[in-house]
């Protein structure tokens, strides 16, 4: 394992994402998404509302990495793996961790608890997380979308590690209690990779996937008329 400077490569994570941002046009939540967007075979990152980066008044952190497709020819698309987020449909260990901690925090405020209703709320929930999408294709694709997620994981995990990437003390997943803690102790909704190290030379190729991501195309005015079949 190469020599890492983490304060040194959060800052230049971060000003990377400032780029895509600018690139893209801003955050977006999935509640204005259906499909209908041409997104690409990337990596994206989930941010929560009111939870900032330590020491910086309006800079939102990074609470979740993910991605899709990493294996040779697999016909996963980020969409679809977005959807399975969005919707309670699929596995998502993103919706799952939510869901505990909603419970956890609703129950401890003296609420009831409906599964039907509480998973409407984990999707309202994750309708609302600002997101930032990231372009990783090419014939390596799979393996350079996966190498991606475990660095920026593990770059950005408050696990055993000094303030940098420590939450707020009112982020929604001090409630996830997991006999694990992996969740409270890393900052993230992710648990794989929080433990691990990670390669600093990750961030040139999170800067190329920076410099090939384009905004969704606007959509014409006619874009959802029906079809006409005479």
């Amino acid at each position: 394992m190469a020599m890492v400077d983490r304060a040194k490569d959060i800052e230049r994570f971060y000003s990377l994402l400032t780029r895509l941002e600018d690139r893209v046009g801003g955050k977006i939540v999935l509640d204005d998404c259906d499909g209908h967007e041409k997104w690409p075979q990337g990596v994206y990152f989930f941010f929560e509302r009111g939870e900032l980066r330590r020491g910086t008044p309006t800079d939102l952190r990074v609470v979740y990495v993910g991605t899709h497709g990493t294996n040779f020819g697999s016909p996963s698309t980020l969409w679809w793996r977005l959807t399975q987020h969005k919707n309670d449909v699929g596995r998502s260990s993103l919706r799952d961790h939510l869901a505990m901690a909603l419970r956890n925090r609703s129950c401890a405020n003296g609420n009831s608890y409906s599964r039907h209703n509480h998973q409407t709320c984990v999707s309202r929930y994750v309708d609302q997380m600002p997101l930032l999408w990231l372009k990783a294709e090419g014939e390596n694709g799979h393996e350079l979308r996966k190498a991606m997620e475990r660095n920026a994981i593990a770059l950005l995990s408050f696990w055993r590690k000094d303030a940098l990437g420590r939450p707020s003390d009112e982020w929604l997943g001090n409630w996830r209690q997991h006999k694990q803690r992996k969740v409270e102790r890393s900052g993230l909704w992710n648990v794989n990779f929080v433990t691990k190290g990670y390669e600093p030379k990750f961030l040139d190729d999170l800067e190329r996937c920076v410099e090939a991501t384009e905004p969704f195309e606007p959509r014409g005015p006619d874009w959802n008329a029906a079809l006409c079949l005479n």
